[in-house]
């Protein structure tokens, strides 16, 4: 696949002047000449790879936004990471419908899964990630986790648009492995709005994870694709459209992103929502560029071990009366991270992430919610 017709090049020459050190020192420099070694045709040993969404959909058009661009411009100036072959692909290129600019950002998705590279997707407006989620149509234990004050679920007959793209994901994934909604707030969303999601949920809201923040630690590193809404935020923090009296703190949002980039099994990471219409845009660049470095910054912590492999892994057995055999976790001997095995009914072996609180949980005789729902979902699809 030739992934340029897909893109309007980046011009790396306007973003030179802005960087308050030498270029070569700053993400730009160190973006531009992978991607100019990209252009020659050189893939091999690409590791993430950046692409722009410069639309924003209504109902009945789509409009372009610059806000791709002016997340460049602040991204680039922060000091580099130059031990990782980080490229920019560009922005996607308009097709003449909402249905095509999907589809298009599926086939880049699809194709960069493919050759093992992370993508970090600069939006436009959230209804983006359906085109993404599209992209794992074909993997049934592919689950999605969104940071979103609110759930983007329909409340009525209404199209396709970042206030309701969940539903549309439900619609043609009823077979969702998993999905996971973070920092929403109560007072938004119904409980009987939950009821339309699909899929294994290790739901947090705002409060919950302000308690614990490392408690999306598991969940993040059991997520394929991490969809940001910038509305999750605080307006102190942002200034979001949306007028939030509460919501995530930025150090808050910067430590989930380190967990979302340092998850093996994080393939996509989408930024969306961002306004840069507001009086205060500079603050809210600022912020989302910081996401982006934090989750390049998990991404190269990441320990590419898995506890299949044994190779640095403590495996712990624990007897449970009301189970027929023990249960068994693993746990990381140099980052202390924990995942649960479940036997399939096929007799495959699995190991999905979980959190010490699972462990005592079944060290006190008690059967982990969520490894119960992992082996009702395995066996469901496994049969």
């Amino acid at each position: 696949m030739n992934l340029f017709p897909y893109f309007d090049a980046v011009d790396f020459s306007q973003y030179v002047d802005n960087v308050p050190f030498a270029w070569k020192y700053s993400m730009g420099g160190t973006i531009e000449k992978n991607t100019h070694k990209l252009q020659e045709g050189r893939l091999k040993n690409i590791e993430l790879a950046i692409v722009g969404v410069p639309f924003n959909s209504g109902h009945d058009d789509f409009e372009r936004t610059a806000t791709p661009d002016k997340l460049r411009k602040a991204f680039y100036r922060l000091a580099d990471v130059r031990k990782l072959n980080i490229v920019d692909l560009g922005n996607l290129k308009a097709s003449t419908s909402h249905k095509g600019n999907y589809l298009a950002l599926r086939d880049v998705v699809d194709y960069l899964n493919e050759l093992d590279i992370v993508t970090i997707i600069l939006g436009g407006s959230q209804d983006y990630s359906y085109g993404v989620c599209q992209a794992f149509r074909s993997d049934p234990f592919f689950s999605l986790t969104a940071v979103d004050a609110f759930l983007d679920v329909k409340k009525g007959v209404e199209s396709l648009s970042s206030t309701n793209y969940l539903s549309q994901v439900f619609k043609t994934m009823p077979d969702l492995f998993q999905f996971s909604l973070l920092a929403y707030q109560s007072h938004y969303v119904p409980d009987i709005y939950f009821e339309k999601t699909k899929g294994i949920n290790a739901h947090l809201r705002l409060g919950k994870l302000r308690d614990n923040l490392s408690g999306a630690e598991p969940v993040l590193r059991n997520s394929d694709f991490l969809t940001f809404d910038m509305a999750a935020f605080k307006y102190s923090e942002t200034a979001n459209s949306l007028n939030l009296p509460n919501g995530l703190y930025a150090d808050e949002a910067c430590q989930l992103m380190k967990y979302a980039g340092a998850s093996n099994r994080m393939k996509v990471f989408g930024l969306f929502g961002l306004n840069i219409d507001s009086e205060t845009v500079e603050l809210s660049v600022n912020l989302a560029a910081q996401l982006v470095w934090y989750f390049v910054q998990g991404y190269l912590i990441r320990d590419k071990r898995k506890p299949e492999q044994g190779d640095g892994f403590s495996t712990f057995s624990v007897e449970i009366p009301e189970l027929s055999g023990p249960l068994v976790f693993c746990k990381n001997e140099d980052t202390g991270q924990l995942w649960v095995q479940v036997q399939a009914i096929n007799n495959e072996t699995l190991y999905f992430a979980c959190s010490e609180k699972d462990y005592e949980a079944a060290s006190g005789n008690e059967i982990p919610e969520l490894w119960l729902k992992y082996v009702q979902k395995t066996d469901e699809i496994l049969k």
